[in-house]
């Protein structure tokens, strides 16, 4: 019987995998703490390779809690920390460590976009304001300030659409990714126009598929299926950035409710939908 689904999180502090029954209710979790690294005084870096190891170990680990887990999944989602810039080339190796929302080095770069008069345009499109922490700005700053760190590469990742690849061979992204820092929110589509204004038209290759998890799956590879101790061709689902996760989860999706939810954890954050007030 298909009666379980497995939820991946790789998040800032902790990488886990949580196993929950077809009503939602938890049966078991593994997690491993998350490892990343601080370069010069701005940079904060991750390395691919060993955050989809230990991912792939919480997996593993959750067959040790849970009985015949392998042909009871029914689906696998995963999801994790937000923005970033994690490369691959085409033979889908990773090209130097993944840039983490936290790094920040291309401060100066976005203060500088900020006060161009098309900034306005630009966020109208994404509905965000521009950060430090975005794949499109921290393109732009190795662009100008040492373009040899995307020498070789054909894909730019998030954390999570790392994992997703490691797991079912797709190169994706999710449409809230996508649309914060490239996208246009009406259309859940890239914007030519906010690519233009990052000046990354020479790099629109590497922006890969935008696939929404809630209507598309693909399959656990066979290498994953030896990793983990799944079983190929279990459907694996792209879920959106964690923190569109933990609001949907909360239930700011409840239209005509003034609803609330507080992240407290690597990232603080308080977010609310509800009737407009007057």
């Amino acid at each position: 019987m298909r009666d379980i689904l497995i939820g991946i999180d790789a998040g800032t502090s902790v990488i886990k995998s949580v196993a929950f029954d077809l009503g939602g209710k938890q049966i078991a979790a593994c997690a491993i703490a998350n490892s990343y690294e601080s370069e010069g005084g701005k940079g904060v870096v991750q390395d691919l390779d060993r955050t989809w190891a230990d991912a792939a170990k919480t997996l593993a680990d959750l067959a040790g809690k849970v009985e015949n887990l392998a042909s009871r999944v029914a689906a696998i989602s995963v999801t994790g920390q937000g923005d970033g810039t994690w490369l691959i080339d085409k033979n889908g190796d990773p090209v130097g460590k993944g840039w983490l929302w936290l790094d920040a080095r291309a401060g100066d770069t976005v203060e500088r976009l900020r006060g161009d008069s098309g900034d306005a345009a630009r966020f109208s499109h994404t509905g965000s304001g521009l950060a430090a922490c975005q794949m499109g700005s921290q393109l732009r700053w190795i662009l100008e300030n040492a373009p040899e760190m995307i020498e070789g590469a054909t894909t730019g990742f998030h954390c999570k659409d790392w994992l997703y690849f490691k797991l079912t061979g797709r190169r994706a992204t999710d449409p809230s990714e996508a649309n914060f820092t490239f996208g246009d929110f009406r259309t859940r589509q890239y914007s030519e126009d906010v690519i233009d204004f990052l000046d990354l038209r020479k790099q629109r290759y590497l922006l890969p598929e935008i696939v929404d998890g809630a209507v598309t799956r693909h399959a656990l590879s066979d290498a994953a299926a030896t990793l983990t101790g799944l079983l190929a061709g279990t459907p694996v689902v792209l879920g959106y950035v964690d923190v569109v996760c933990t609001s949907l989860g909360a239930g700011l999706y409840e239209p005509g409710t003034d609803t609330g939810c507080s992240i407290i954890g690597s990232t603080g954050m308080h977010s609310a939908a509800g009737q407009k007030r007057r």
